[in-house]
């Protein structure tokens, strides 16, 4: 039996990236394996369900799910925790990740799957995953099977977009929460190497994921570039981070990280997930609210159900620090709090 974890995954998925960035920087051996044609066989025979990342323990257990990965693999390997131990840091830490997861996704793949340049991009590099070797290294044929699934993945993410609520009605909201996130967050970066301090937390990996996914696509590349081309140093930073001191206090990071949370989480991702969570428990079809003044309407399916029950797990962890003095001002100040006890 290999001491050495296997993660099956993909450059081009964000919670992949997300749990690879946290292996390395946990100096946790592992194979990184892409996950393609050649592998298919061997992925399906340990999947539960068909997604990714999955984690093949040493022991023979599977995991899959980026954020039970990662705190499975926090109790097993506790040096350089990636959960401050000070309850305010720890419930906002948890808290931006379940943004990053459940919102931010929305960002990365409507920039992937909306813009014909994008889809383009992201086409070919998904096409050449699963168009076998052997017809890559003849001209004629290579050319032939690469654009027929190229266009076959255009076709359907494209027509897919609905499933992260990204329509006609939704997109202005989705791109201007991205702008204002990029910027909030590049300015919250000047001072310091990650999110919480100088070492990185489990929000880094998950927004990073998304925004590392976003920043290799035409559209959202040229944005970061343009209007905040420091947050780069951050990006290629989470490739491979490194810790250089310790989290810092709420009070060092609140006057740049709660404008953060005030804004993308306290006005945007909780008044969408309680109005999500509402159309989930009533069987709505469809969810229907105004964000920041601009109306944002979608499907309810079965991922709007999915998000429902991830953030009911955000609020178990919420009501074992729920007492602490510190934690309930802070959320009050974002806006956090009216949300909590929806």
């Amino acid at each position: 039996m290999t001491e050495r974890y296997s993660i099956y995954g993909s450059e081009l998925s964000p919670y992949s990236v997300k749990i690879r960035s946290y292996f390395r920087y946990k100096k946790i051996k592992h194979e990184w394996i892409e996950r393609s044609l050649k592998n298919q066989k061997a992925f399906r025979k340990l999947a539960k369900i068909q997604i990714i990342p999955l984690v093949h323990c040493p022991n023979g257990e599977v995991l899959q799910d980026s954020t039970p990965i990662i705190l499975k693999m926090e109790e097993e390997f506790k040096t350089k925790p990636v959960v401050p131990e000070e309850p305010v840091l720890a419930f906002l830490s948890r808290l931006v990740e379940e943004y990053a997861d459940e919102w931010a996704v929305k960002h990365m793949c409507h920039y992937r799957w909306h813009y014909e340049e994008n889809l383009d991009s992201a086409g070919k590099r998904f096409a050449k995953l699963f168009v076998p070797k052997t017809i890559q290294q003849v001209t004629w044929l290579r050319t032939f099977f690469l654009n027929k699934a190229i266009n076959t993945f255009k076709s359907r993410m494209s027509k897919r977009l609905w499933v992260v609520g990204s329509n006609d009605v939704t997109r202005i909201s989705i791109e201007e929460s991205f702008k204002n996130l990029i910027e909030l967050l590049d300015k919250h970066l000047e001072k310091r190497p990650y999110i919480f301090g100088s070492r990185p937390s489990i929000a880094d990996f998950a927004l990073w994921g998304h925004i590392y996914n976003a920043n290799n696509d035409v559209t959202a590349h040229e944005l970061i570039d343009e209007h905040v081309p420091k947050l780069n140093d951050w990006i290629e930073r989470m490739l491979d981070p490194k810790e250089t001191g310790d989290f810092e206090s709420w009070h060092e990071l609140k006057p740049t990280l709660l404008p953060l949370i005030k804004e993308e989480i306290g006005e945007t991702f909780l008044p969408w997930v309680t109005a999500n969570n509402d159309a989930v428990k009533n069987n709505k079809d469809e969810l229907s609210i105004s964000l920041k003044g601009r109306p944002f309407k979608h499907k309810v399916t079965s991922v709007q159900k999915f998000h429902a029950k991830s953030f009911g797990l955000l609020m178990e962890h919420y009501k074992s620090v729920s007492q602490n003095q510190e934690l309930e001002e802070a959320l009050v100040e974002t806006g956090v709090k009216e949300y909590l006890n929806a």
